[in-house]
């Protein structure tokens, strides 16, 4: 299991507009922490749907909508980022 912490000052969306071959997008995303096995946990940045509200502040883990492959058969962030509540018993 992979573990993600948002902190209450990270219950918030990150939205930024941007135009791209005569296309206009917007990306929006959030802050949180990820425990990759080291000493501290590393700050991390994931995508939010259109729409999504932001995660409350909490411990999550990661889900298996949060990968994907891609070209070449690499894996990747999914588009459809997808975090799991953990109970506080764990």
């Amino acid at each position: 299991m992979i573990k993600v912490e948002i902190k209450p000052s990270q219950v918030a969306v990150d939205e930024r507009p941007g135009e791209k071959d005569g296309r206009k997008w917007i990306t929006r995303e959030q802050k949180g922490y990820i425990f990759l096995g080291g000493d501290y946990p590393e700050l991390f940045v994931f995508p939010l749907a259109e729409g999504q509200l932001p995660y409350d502040a909490g411990l999550y883990e990661l889900t298996e909508q949060c990968l994907a492959v891609g070209k070449y058969h690499k894996l990747s962030y999914s588009r459809a980022f997808v975090l799991r509540p953990i109970p506080s018993s764990k």
